[in-house]
């Protein structure tokens, strides 16, 4: 029996039908904005961008649960006042957490190897959710990633 091309690759697709009905979930997105500032130590380094991180404080349930599931990463001019306006997921995760690193190289990378002195800092922000809120983080822990710097 011969089958025509187009039967064939109908018949060679079948099997991924199933895996496109789990794209079409609704997102909702929370609108944000956040204003505040990045601070170093007095006497600290000051120059280059500033990595900002959303994160969500909890995702999960149950034994499946986990802190600080990444929300955004925006890049900052440096450390000072800011303000930007984020969409955060509603139905991914509780809380939200900001996590600030200053990139002294300029490499992307916080602390690779030769590097020691690209600060770090988080913060719990206060009120979420709410359209308006303000945080400051202070730089103050050299390489410090964010779930060392995270205790729940």
């Amino acid at each position: 029996m011969k089958r025509s091309p187009r039967a064939a690759l109908a018949l060679a697709l079948l099997p991924a039908l199933p895996l496109g009905g789990c794209v079409n979930d609704d997102v909702h997105l929370y609108e944000v904005t956040l204003r505040g500032e990045i601070q170093v130590p007095r006497g600290g380094p000051y120059s280059g961008h500033v990595h900002l991180e959303l994160r969500h404080a909890r995702s999960g349930e149950g034994g499946l649960a986990y802190p600080l599931r990444r929300i955004t990463t925006i890049e900052l001019d440096g450390v000072g006042p800011f303000e930007e306006t984020f969409l955060v997921p509603t139905d991914e995760g509780e809380g939200l957490v900001a996590y600030a690193w200053l990139d002294r190289d300029g490499d992307g990378l916080l602390c690779a190897p030769g590097t020691s002195d690209e600060l770090a800092g988080l913060r719990e922000v206060d009120g979420f959710p709410a359209h308006a809120l303000e945080v400051t983080i202070l730089l103050e822990h050299p390489c410090a990633g964010a779930e060392i710097l995270y205790a729940p």
